[in-house]
């Protein structure tokens, strides 16, 4: 069944009648890397030479090591053999060591057209495994090359508009994020319901607190057991998540002292982030009963004095994760904060009835940036799905006219493999007579 699968790939593709439809190989050669690769450990922040290779980012890093350099006269392209990624190379570089392919298109290919033919290229998709080997027998599409350059004008032209679009959604994204961080600050200090903070008190986090506790160090795993225990990746966006659960066998002395009750806050101890550390999640119904692990730390609030989701919008504020972040930092490379530093942590305290107020707020104001946020990538899909049928439609003849007076795909192929030089033909050594 699988290789039924696979043979879609490497059809012949229904291309115009001057077109042609070589194997992938015929049209690129590999350029070898043989010494010059350089492992990403040994990458460095900046530098003479930029290190290219497989990842997502168009540069990986640099080095100073000149003996590694590939030369670049003529563009060619890059191709990430464990990542499918492409990229299109008009300057020298050095190359990353795993998975780093060199390609130099043929003469019957324009550099341009010949990188989005890889771009709109369909090969299988087998993870992180090695992909080379199916994208060297797939056909790649060719026109005529006064065509290819026609075609290559027009993706341009229209990525550009769509490079101008995605440039504005994400300037959206960037004021939306800096919106949230102004909704939390100035709900915070009584600005966003322009109160007049009588009755509101400047209070240490600990007297707000009828318990504080670690979570358990039993190991954890998936095979079902006793007592569900929430790790880490549960803790998401400020909520709690039950898509990744696992399991320990608990005392019922040790069930009783973590099980979670409803408005209980979970938040980080340790990561090797700073950014997520302190940062927590309100137990809902779904989650109650259950348990936590020893990287998290659970506050029971007197909820008579504060709303915990209140607590959890205040210690997500922007002045005060500065301060937690500035304690939490450490040289290891994992950051903590221990239960005596969550215990200082300075709340400004309004009544419950002005904390309700407050929230309905903030819940109004964040509701609308969700949604925002929900538009942001939902444009951004659109767009990346608009750019695959554009390369669609180029690849199969639709994106410009096709004109008459352009040489054919088949003579140009054979009059480049005229033009080559031949090779002399090998002769035999003859033994030294004796």
């Amino acid at each position: 069944m699988s290789e039924v699968v696979e043979e879609k790939y490497f059809a012949s593709p229904n291309v115009p009648e001057s077109w042609a439809a070589p194997v992938f190989s015929d049209l690129f050669t590999s350029i070898s890397t043989s010494g010059k690769k350089i492992k990403q450990r040994d990458y460095k922040s900046s530098g003479k030479i930029p290190v290219v290779d497989q990842g997502e980012a168009f540069i990986g890093g640099y080095t100073d090591d000149e003996s590694l350099v590939i030369e670049v006269n003529d563009p060619i392209i890059v191709f990430g053999d464990h990542t499918r990624v492409f990229k299109f190379l008009r300057h020298d570089f050095a190359p990353g060591a795993d998975g780093t392919k060199i390609l130099e298109p043929s003469e019957a290919l324009d550099r341009r057209y010949a990188f989005y033919a890889c771009k709109a290229a369909r090969f299988p998709d087998k993870g992180y495994s090695r992909h080379f080997s199916f994208l060297k027998k797939i056909k790649v599409p060719v026109a005529p090359l006064n065509e290819q350059r026609r075609i290559v004008e027009k993706i341009d032209t229209l990525f550009a508009r769509l490079d101008k679009g995605g440039e504005a959604v994400r300037e959206v994204q960037k004021l939306l994020t800096r919106y949230r961080q102004s909704v939390l600050k100035s709900a915070v200090t009584g600005q966003l319901t322009k109160s007049d903070r009588s009755g509101w008190e400047a209070v240490e986090l600990g007297s707000l607190l009828e318990d504080i506790r670690y979570g358990t160090a039993k190991k954890c795993s998936y095979k079902l057991a006793n007592t569900a225990v929430l790790r880490i990746p549960n803790v998401v966006g400020g909520k709690i998540s039950l898509d990744d659960i696992k399991y320990t066998d608990l005392t019922e002395s040790e069930s009783d002292k973590l099980a979670l009750e409803l408005g209980d806050i979970l938040i980080v101890r340790s990561n090797g982030s700073a950014n997520l550390v302190a940062r927590g999640a309100v137990v809902r119904e779904e989650a109650v009963g259950m348990s936590f692990a020893g990287y998290l730390i659970r506050l029971r609030v007197d909820q008579d004095r504060i709303l915990p989701d209140y607590l959890q919008m205040s210690m997500a504020a922007p002045q005060t994760r500065a301060l937690i972040e500035r304690q939490a930092r450490s040289t290891s490379g994992v950051h903590n904060i221990n239960s005596g530093e969550v215990k200082a942590i300075a709340v400004e305290l309004p009544p419950v009835p002005e904390q309700i107020e407050i929230m309905a707020a903030v819940d109004d104001a964040l509701q609308k940036i969700v949604d925002l946020e929900s538009w942001c990538e939902t444009e951004l899909k659109r767009s990346a799905s608009l750019r695959q049928s554009i390369l669609k439609d180029a690849f199969a003849g639709k994106l410009v006219p096709q004109d008459p007076n352009d040489e054919p795909v088949s003579e140009l192929l054979a009059r480049i493999q005229a033009e080559r030089p031949k090779k002399l033909p090998k002769t035999r050594k003859q033994k030294a007579k004796v």
